[in-house]
């Protein structure tokens, strides 16, 4: 395979996709669920690209230990290696796990990721063990992102558009400090999102509130250098506005309070 030329954010995007391929076979696809931004990457046509990769995990299944084997066995994988070099990955650092977050809710793996151009780009893959695999589904990764890398499509379990949407209200009202990126991922699954076939946990009223009032706690500075700064250079000619900023919050905080009128 001939090299790809890529960008920061996609050489990162490849790394997450091409981990998931290999992970994938390695665990029962009932016990785990991508979520977050990879999520909406992947699956719901998301426009902004993810430092990071976020995965739910069935506690009582997969033991720290064994995750922490089949992780570091993928970055070991010579032939994972030799893919990513297509794309311009020279080398992959593995986490200093000594100094890892390992605790009995969440596993963090840190990685830098050294290019050919000189680069040393850093991500993590975080597994959470607070939710489990509820709501999610089994499907392949459209051909949309894929297409763009030469990348055959394969299965992975992730959570549907209904569960992302609670999950973000729930992050954007329990972070110790509001994210920009929730508020833009709630806007961009707005048109996906219906609740009407999907029996999805209640969320208490006064946190659908403060979700709904965080949304305005962000400027357009702290907007631009956390989304703005993660979208295709085509993209940040359109969303790189403080107008555009304020229409996604006005239709964000206006999805929340739908949500708590349906409840």
């Amino acid at each position: 395979m001939s090299e790809i030329i890529v960008n920061n954010l996609q050489t990162i995007e490849i790394f997450h996709i091409e981990f998931l391929r290999r992970f994938v076979p390695k665990i029962d696809l009932n016990h785990f669920a991508l979520k977050g931004g990879v999520n909406l990457r992947l699956f719901f046509q998301s426009i902004r690209y993810s430092e990071d990769m976020d995965i739910n995990i069935n506690d009582k299944r997969i033991r720290k230990d064994k995750l922490i084997k089949v992780v570091m066995d993928i970055l070991d994988n010579r032939n994972f290696l030799d893919v990513l070099k297509t794309f311009g990955i020279v080398e992959v650092v593995k986490p200093n796990m000594k100094a890892a977050k390992q605790t009995d809710t969440t596993q963090r793996f840190k990685i830098h990721l050294k290019t050919k151009n000189g680069l040393d780009l850093l991500t993590k893959v975080e597994f959470s063990r607070r939710e489990g695999a509820d709501h999610a589904v089994n499907e392949h990764i459209p051909s949309g992102v894929l297409r763009d890398y030469k990348m055959a499509g394969f299965v992975v379990p992730h959570y549907e558009v209904n569960a992302a949407v609670v999950q973000k209200i729930k992050a954007l009202a329990q972070r110790n400090e509001t994210e920009a990126r929730d508020i833009f991922d709630i806007n961009l699954l707005s048109s996906q999102y219906s609740n009407s076939e999907n029996k999805l946990p209640k969320l208490e009223a006064k946190l659908i509130e403060r979700a709904r009032d965080n949304v305005f706690n962000i400027d357009f500075i702290q907007y631009r250098d956390v989304v703005v700064n993660f979208l295709s250079e085509e993209d940040q000619k359109i969303y790189d506005s403080e107008k555009v900023w304020d229409d996604i919050q006005l239709k964000t905080a206006q999805l929340i309070e739908e949500y708590k009128n349906e409840k």
